[in-house]
């Protein structure tokens, strides 16, 4: 089967594959489970055989078996070949589920009666020599006497779960399922329900038990975390101290970076030329103004342009003041550049 085919498929056909698999699955469960344990086969539920009206036991339960006193008995009853007709026909390779909807669709042409008035049974018994298809054996019972074997049983007070009519065979013609959709026999109780109830009844008691675990485990990691929410607390109250410190130290190194007075005043010092001092020194971070004495024809403000400390140097007095003992005055603005 392609994944195209399986895209292309109907909801009824994907449900019939569904049902198909199912029953494989359960056909392979059975096979796991011991012999001992597993329902009565058909050898070990007593037979009886239908003929003229009545039941007599046949087998190993021939004068064991007394019917009325086993009400609910589970039996596999025989039909007589007297009583059927059968005849074999081909058709395309069928599952065995599908088989009786096959009859059931068809059994105005596979019997010369109305389909009324007859109970089919059939069984695949072996590949036909048309590739492709299977050999179908079938039965048919005269609704009278299905009518007959349902009244016996029920006044036998036995329950058929199989009606067949070569008894001994791997399988056999069974027209209990027919026989059950007229209506004529009751099905066999299940324990199906009560064992699906049960599995129902564990797998939520299996939830209940994991939620209830669950909660268990988050009520004790709640209770550990309840534990630890003071040494958590003292942890949180170092960990933002340490950031406060770490913020302080980074912008005192940023302030020290951009206000370094030891530094703008050195550099300002190793600029001025030589025999020039100065009277008085003012610094704003940034900017230094510089006022002092110099030796006569000495330029301050060119050697602090020419130097590579400065920027934006201006002069801020009249350049034709006098000179006095000390030297030329000088007063002068610049800007220190960083590096």
């Amino acid at each position: 089967m392609s994944g195209r085919g399986i895209l292309d498929a109907d909801m009824q056909t994907l449900g019939r594959w569904a049902a198909r698999g199912w029953r494989w699955w359960l056909a392979e469960l059975h096979t796991l489970v011991p012999a001992q344990l597993r329902r009565s086969s058909d050898n070990r539920l007593p037979r009886f055989l239908f003929r003229a009206g009545s039941l007599s036991p046949i087998g190993s339960h021939k004068g064991q078996v007394r019917i009325r006193k086993n009400a609910g008995l589970r039996t596999i009853l025989v039909v007589h070949p007297e009583l059927t007709l059968k005849r074999t026909i081909e058709r395309p390779v069928l599952d065995d589920h599908d088989l009786p909807q096959v009859l059931a669709f068809e059994a105005e042409s596979l019997v010369p009666f109305p389909a009324e008035s007859v109970v089919l049974a059939g069984r695949a018994i072996g590949p036909a020599a048309e590739p492709g298809k299977i050999l179908i054996e079938i039965a048919s019972l005269p609704i009278e006497t299905a009518r007959e074997i349902a009244t016996v049983t029920r006044e036998d007070n036995i329950l058929p779960l199989k009606i067949v009519v070569n008894g001994g065979r791997a399988v056999e013609l069974d027209f209990a399922p027919a026989m059950r959709s007229a209506g004529l026999i009751a099905k066999p109780r299940s324990a199906t329900p009560l064992i699906w109830g049960c599995v129902g009844f564990l797998a939520a008691l299996n939830l209940a038990t994991l939620i209830w675990k669950d909660v268990a485990s988050v009520d004790r990691f709640a209770q550990i975390v309840d534990g630890q929410q003071p040494s958590v607390s003292v942890a949180q109250t170092i960990t933002r101290r340490i950031e406060l410190d770490r913020s302080l130290v980074q912008s005192t190194l940023r302030l020290r970076q951009t206000h370094d007075a030891l530094h703008a005043l050195a550099t300002t010092s190793t600029t001025l030329p030589a025999g020039a001092w100065l009277q008085r020194y003012v610094w704003d971070g940034s900017t230094v103004r510089l006022t002092g004495y110099k030796p006569p024809k000495t330029d301050v403000a060119t050697a602090l342009r020419r130097s590579d400390r400065f920027s934006e140097v201006r002069s801020m007095a009249d350049e034709t003041q006098a000179a006095v003992p000390a030297g030329e005055p000088f007063d002068i603005s610049a800007r220190i550049i960083r590096r």
